[in-house]
């Protein structure tokens, strides 16, 4: 029985000549990839990459900010719940010299004081101060008038205590008074008042207990003066 015999083996490339032809392929296609990328202008990659970011914001909600839900207005009569109290204010009264309040006007210098009357409820669970005598205060004297720097002063209504305590769900009537120049306001101006909300907090460390703070406007109310003859 005959057989061919198997061939001679052939010769094997180079090693280092295919790592070469390798490199040398490589630079060719980045070669090539510069100068093509060197032949785009300029403002279409800076167009280009305006619609890669507007598709990306696009997808993750847009560039515009999230809505701000605009700040409640409430009126006369109408209750606005905030900082753990229900205040309701009544009216808004300018007179020489009314009765239960906590601020003394100069006869002299014809001052004259504007009351806010305000019915509140404190629905928390424990009894509360009205007042903080602060700048920003969480509680019935953080209302304000707008065009009037000063904190106002409050009292009860029937018996003119200063800054009573709020005992919890029992409904208070608290003046808020300020005294004003003879010229400031008159009957029938009209007035915005701000109305304060506020996060309740519990101290577990240095600050104990229960406070509130992070104030702000939680609602305002536009109302007009009316006039009060001193008795």
């Amino acid at each position: 029985m005959n057989a061919t015999p198997p061939g001679e083996p052939g010769a094997q490339p180079d090693a280092r000549g295919v790592a070469s032809a390798n490199a040398g392929a490589r630079a060719k296609v980045l070669g090539w990839a510069r100068r093509s990328i060197d032949l785009i202008p300029t403002s279409w990659l800076i167009t280009g990459a305006g619609a890669v970011l507007l598709g990306a914001t696009a997808i993750f909600g847009g560039l515009e900010a999230a809505a701000v839900d605009p700040t409640p207005t409430v009126a006369v009569g109408e209750t606005f719940a905030g900082s753990d109290l229900e205040m309701t204010v009544v009216g808004v009264e300018l007179s020489d010299d009314p009765d239960n309040v906590m601020v003394f006007p100069d006869e002299e210098k014809s001052e004259r004081v504007l009351v806010v009357t305000v019915d509140v409820v404190n629905t928390f669970d424990k009894p509360r101060k009205s007042a903080a005598l602060t700048e920003k205060s969480p509680v019935v004297d953080g209302i304000r008038i707008d065009g009037i720097d000063d904190r106002p002063e409050a009292s009860r209504a029937d018996d003119g205590l200063g800054y009573p305590t709020l005992q919890p769900d029992v409904p208070t009537r608290i003046l808020l008074a300020w005294i004003v120049g003879p010229d400031d306001f008159h009957d029938g101006d009209e007035i915005r008042l701000t109305l304060p909300d506020s996060t309740h907090y519990v101290g577990q460390s240095i600050m104990r207990g229960d406070y509130w703070t992070d104030v702000i406007v939680g609602a305002t109310l536009t109302t007009t003066i009316e006039e009060v003859a001193t008795p």
